[in-house]
């Protein structure tokens, strides 16, 4: 399988490897292990981080810097920062399936390679 299919599935909310059973208990917790083919989703709790770290840069907090330091106005990033706070709230199972789809998909290439 490649990266996108891995991405697909992990913006989806399903396992990325029989495309059977749910990543997620609730909207903000991942199940530990699929029911279906028992892969592990969670196999340390820090390896999420780094792509979730590069995300949450990226689409949340960059767009703040970069109106900042355009000058834009006091208002405008108030209202902006907020804006992006509710969206990243509404958005975390997209952005944890997003991580896992890179986390798994890394996985997937060392286990091979070993």
């Amino acid at each position: 399988m490649n990266l996108f299919s891995y991405i697909k599935s992990g913006v989806l909310g399903i396992c990325p490897n029989c495309k059977k059973d749910k990543i997620f208990k609730t909207r903000f917790k991942m199940n530990s292990k699929c029911k279906s083919c028992n892969i592990s989703f969670i196999e340390d709790n820090g390896d999420n981080w780094f792509f979730l770290l590069i995300i949450d840069r990226a689409i949340f907090i960059f767009p703040i810097i970069v109106a900042y330091y355009f000058n834009s106005e006091p208002r405008f990033i108030i209202v902006s920062s907020l804006s992006l706070l509710i969206l990243f709230i509404i958005f975390t199972p997209i952005r944890l399936g997003l991580s896992f789809a890179f986390v798994y998909y890394l996985r997937t290439k060392i286990d091979k390679n070993i």
